[in-house]
């Protein structure tokens, strides 16, 4: 999951030919991928694990696999413009 994100959102691959890449259904890289975005919403209000996985449900390693994307794969600013 972490993977088919870092390709989609820090180097700007398309999420199609992640999904050939990765040997992934366009689905599941479409869900990867939305899924980080709810996890990046609610990491720049508050970014308690806890308090991301209340809210979303999603599994607390995913959670942290995302948060390290989020700190390592994008600029300061990306960081602070949700959208």
């Amino acid at each position: 999951k972490a993977l088919a994100v870092r390709k989609v959102v820090a180097e700007g691959k398309d999420p199609a030919v992640v999904a050939q890449e990765i040997h992934h259904s366009q689905k599941a890289v479409d869900h990867y991928v939305s899924n980080y975005h709810r996890v990046k919403t609610l990491y720049d209000l508050n970014p308690d694990p806890e308090f991301i996985h209340q809210a979303t449900r999603i599994a607390k390693h995913v959670i942290r696999q995302y948060i390290h994307i989020i700190k390592t794969d994008t600029s300061p600013n990306d960081r602070n413009n949700t959208k």
